[in-house]
């Protein structure tokens, strides 16, 4: 009978781990709980999320030979730079200096409101008339002047409008590009003709990365021609853009061109990336042939990286 001794003792067992479980089942369902159940011999960590190295570079490419003081190419969705030459050299950026007045005015006013051009706005470089003494004309026509014409009566007619409104624009630029950290900028015009004026390629990425989210001065910038009428429509402004890529290089979002003596050629262009859902910037300073210089950036940086 001795053998009987180890089976009651199993059979015991049995039923003292039946008895606990549908006891766990009870109290389970009489007081259920929303907290997770984690088994050690399940639990695994989840891998770390991996950076977005796209755009990928083809390191055989030694890179383009511009002529320009300062270049950088840009990629929006990375967020870093593809390409750059002297990016934190402190040069005179010409009207490129319009793209923060357009900015500026862009947060500050309505397009709807009426400015009226004072003889300080009128041939303000000496050399080209825009606009003329009383005329009236909406914030939206002087920011589509400022920039497909790049003209310089417009930009300084912004300034005298905001002053009408208490405002210093240059004041403001200066802050805006402070704000966005442009720590190597110093605007003194609203036009960019006074060449002691001074931005880098770096900063100027900033402040255009800052713009993207004002798709209508962009939209402004892509256009080739276009008449701009005064407010009460006596006077018709027939303007071309003074961007020659347009119409000539592809997928061109948005961009803006600046010259002076000191300056030399100077161009900013926002062109939509081989991937559907990015941009690149590329922006070129003191170029002897600004046009070539960017197409052949802009080239090279599509040959030399690619995105999928």
């Amino acid at each position: 009978m001795k053998w009987l001794i180890p089976i009651g003792i199993v059979a015991g067992l049995i039923c003292a781990n039946a008895w606990m479980f549908v006891a766990n089942i009870i109290h389970s369902r009489e007081f259920p709980t929303t907290a997770p159940v984690f088994h050690t011999a399940e639990a695994f960590v989840l891998p770390l999320s991996q950076p977005n190295y796209l755009p990928l570079r083809d390191e055989r490419d030694g890179g383009p030979n511009l002529d320009a003081k300062a270049a950088i190419v840009y990629d929006v969705k990375s967020d870093r730079d593809l390409f750059a030459r002297n990016p934190d050299e402190k040069l005179p950026i010409a009207s490129l200096t319009k793209i923060l007045n357009a900015v500026v005015v862009w947060e500050r006013f309505s397009p709807n409101e009426i400015a009226t051009v004072q003889p300080t706005a009128v041939k303000v470089d000496g050399e080209r008339q825009d606009l003329f003494v009383g005329e009236t004309i909406s914030i939206n026509s002087l920011l589509r002047l400022m920039l497909i014409e790049s003209s310089n009566d417009a930009a300084y007619a912004l300034r005298d409008y905001a002053q009408t409104q208490g405002i210093d624009l240059i004041a403001e630029m200066n802050a805006k590009a402070a704000a966005l950290g442009m720590t190597s900028t110093h605007i003194v015009d609203a036009a960019g003709l006074d060449d002691s004026g001074y931005s880098t390629a770096h900063d100027l990425i900033k402040i255009v990365s800052y713009g993207l989210r004002y798709d209508a001065l962009w939209n402004f910038s892509r256009e080739r021609t276009a008449v701009v009428a005064s407010a009460d429509g006596s006077i018709a402004h027939e303007i071309k853009s003074t961007n020659e890529l347009l119409g000539k290089l592809a997928d061109i979002f948005g961009g803006k061109t600046g010259y002076t003596d000191s300056a030399l050629g100077c161009i900013m262009l926002i062109v939509q990336a081989p991937e559907a859902d990015d941009k690149i910037i590329a922006i070129v300073l003191g170029s002897t042939g600004r046009f070539e210089a960017m197409s052949q950036l802009v080239a090279w940086t599509k040959q030399a990286y690619r995105w999928q």
